[in-house]
């Protein structure tokens, strides 16, 4: 036998049997030493009995016992043809009611079909305790269900808490995000469920927690009680690497941030510094271009993340080398185009941020062989945050041919780079390569954000706070999903989850349904209510 936890010990070696039907009948608990609800239970060796040859697969990590069981009691696991064992080195604790729960550790050894359900309570004492709570454990920004998600109880009288201490009771959900507590002792507690990576049974910083600000009443009539998992965020942006060429400087993050400033030190800035800093890769990396308005020197850098923490460092900015003799394309055309939409867009990414001359055009647009007509923003399209986007927004009644042309002296980038622009002939089609959606929105709330999700639950498109109706234009065919950020307090920002877990994050609402945009149709159908 060995220590529990340690490592396990059997009596013979067992092997499947060869041939013959499948096996697809789980092994059940026959009979148990104590019997599921015994009182004044005085015994050191709990022993389970099955209805056929088992094994234990991840016993550690699925079997719990609760309350937990000291340290200084450890037990011995011991495991038998048709059954296993437990014996602890010491007496359990008096007058407690304990749940041996061996989620889905038991199962046959010809197939491995668990056995489901084996949990035995009983107790040390004269009462036996039916207090009871059981619900689902989700991601709040995903309504996913948490699969072996930690559920932890904790007393009212507890005050190491989740951060420090070992919780009272402990459950794990299943794959569906289901919990379940039985025989637990009335009381008030605190309910917690965590994504705990490193199965310590402690909240860490950077883990996803679901957390309750109040305390839970467990009585004999079980509760149902949704916890919803967030990811607390205290740690202010830490810069992770700095690496300087010719043209530009790179300060990257351990996380994404969605606002940075630069200020030089000992000196006023100027006007135009800000336009020389660039976020990029999803916000983990400022990108710090050379202008005559951001030289060689010291800076104060600030980056604040999406729960608003603040980081200031100061970064000694160089651009070694000298200018390479051969540049790469100052621009390109998303897609390579040769052919678009008469109601279509046209895409131009840039290797490093344009400005557009205030109402100024940007570009001209010719319409088969008519007169040349300039572009300008908002109008005729739109420039990425980042400004190395710009896409060109069409409605054109061409027959044949358009052909577009940047204007390099509105629009220019902002290190000086010479564009090189040529004009760009598309041939005009009838057949539509996008679809739209659309649909009302009835609420109470005042601010919050729609977002518009792809299949892997990234934010493709965004509307701030919009009122009775909303659409999404220019969508490539596919299926999407919509979000919304509750902004309850209408302090302009979305709060996910406190520190301090003592304040709930803001709702969110995820359309029970999802909608396919189409090529060529716009879907109207969409009811969002919250």
């Amino acid at each position: 036998m060995l220590a529990g936890g340690v490592g396990l010990a059997g009596c013979a070696s067992i092997s499947s049997p060869q041939g013959g039907e499948r096996d697809t009948v789980a092994p059940t608990l026959v009979s148990s030493e104590p019997a599921d609800g015994t009182r004044n239970f005085r015994g050191q060796t709990i022993r389970l009995v099955f209805s056929e040859a088992v094994q234990l697969k991840d016993f550690t990590k699925n079997f719990i016992i609760s309350p937990a069981v000291p340290e200084t009691n450890p037990y011995k696991l011991r495991e038998e043809r048709n059954a296993v064992a437990l014996v602890f080195a010491k007496p359990l604790e008096a007058n407690t009611t304990y749940s041996f729960n061996f989620g889905n550790t038991v199962s046959d050894i010809t197939e491995s079909n668990p056995a489901l359900n084996v949990v035995l309570s009983f107790s040390t004492g004269a009462v036996l305790d039916s207090g009871a709570v059981r619900g689902t454990v989700r991601d709040l920004l995903s309504n996913k269900p948490a699969d072996a998600a930690a559920v932890l109880l904790y007393p009212e009288t507890d005050t190491a808490g989740v951060r420090r201490g070992k919780p009272y009771y402990l459950a794990r959900t299943d794959k569906s995000g289901t919990y379940s507590f039985r025989n637990l002792k009335a009381g008030r507690y605190r309910l917690y469920g965590l994504a705990d990576k490193n199965q310590n049974t402690r909240y860490d910083e950077g883990e996803k927690i679901a957390y309750r600000p109040e305390l839970l009443t467990i009585g004999p009539q079980p509760d149902s009680v949704l916890l919803q998992l967030v990811r607390p965020d205290a740690r202010r942006p830490i810069i992770s690497s700095q690496q300087g060429s010719f043209s530009q400087f790179r300060v990257s993050y351990g996380e994404g941030i969605r606002a940075a400033t630069l200020a030089p030190l000992g000196a006023a800035p100027a006007p135009q510094l800000p336009e020389a800093l660039q976020l990029a890769d999803q916000g983990r990396s400022v990108t710090l271009f050379r202008t005559a308005a951001l030289p060689e020197g010291r800076y104060l850098l600030a980056a604040t993340d999406s729960a608003g923490n603040v980081s200031r460092d100061t970064v000694n900015v160089k651009f070694p080398g000298t200018a390479p003799t051969k540049r790469g394309p100052v621009y390109t055309v998303e897609g390579a185009p040769r052919e678009v939409y008469r109601q279509g867009e046209v895409q131009f990414s840039f290797a490093e941020p344009v400005r557009v001359a205030p109402g100024k055009p940007f570009a001209t647009l010719q319409e088969d062989s008519a007169a040349v007509r300039p572009l300008t923003l908002p109008t005729h399209g739109s420039l990425s945050p980042d400004r190395t986007r710009l896409t060109v927004l069409l409605d054109t009644k061409a027959q044949k041919t358009i052909t577009l042309r940047l204007d390099t002296l509105n629009l220019t980038t902002i290190t000086g780079q010479r564009l090189g622009a040529k004009p760009l002939r598309l041939r005009v089609t009838d057949q539509a390569t996008t679809g739209s959606l659309a649909g009302t929105i009835q609420t109470t709330y005042s601010r919050y954000e729609l977002q518009l999700l792809d299949a892997q639950g990234k934010v493709v498109a965004s509307l701030d706070s919009p009122k009775g109706t909303f659409r999404f234009d220019r969508l490539t065919p596919a299926i999407y999903t919509f979000r919304v950020l509750v902004d309850a307090d209408a302090d302009g920002r979305w709060r996910g989850g406190d520190p301090n877990l003592l304040i709930p994050a803001e709702p969110v609402y995820l359309s029970p349904k999802s909608e396919q945009a189409r090529a060529g149709f716009e879907t109207e159908t969409t009811r969002l209510v919250f």
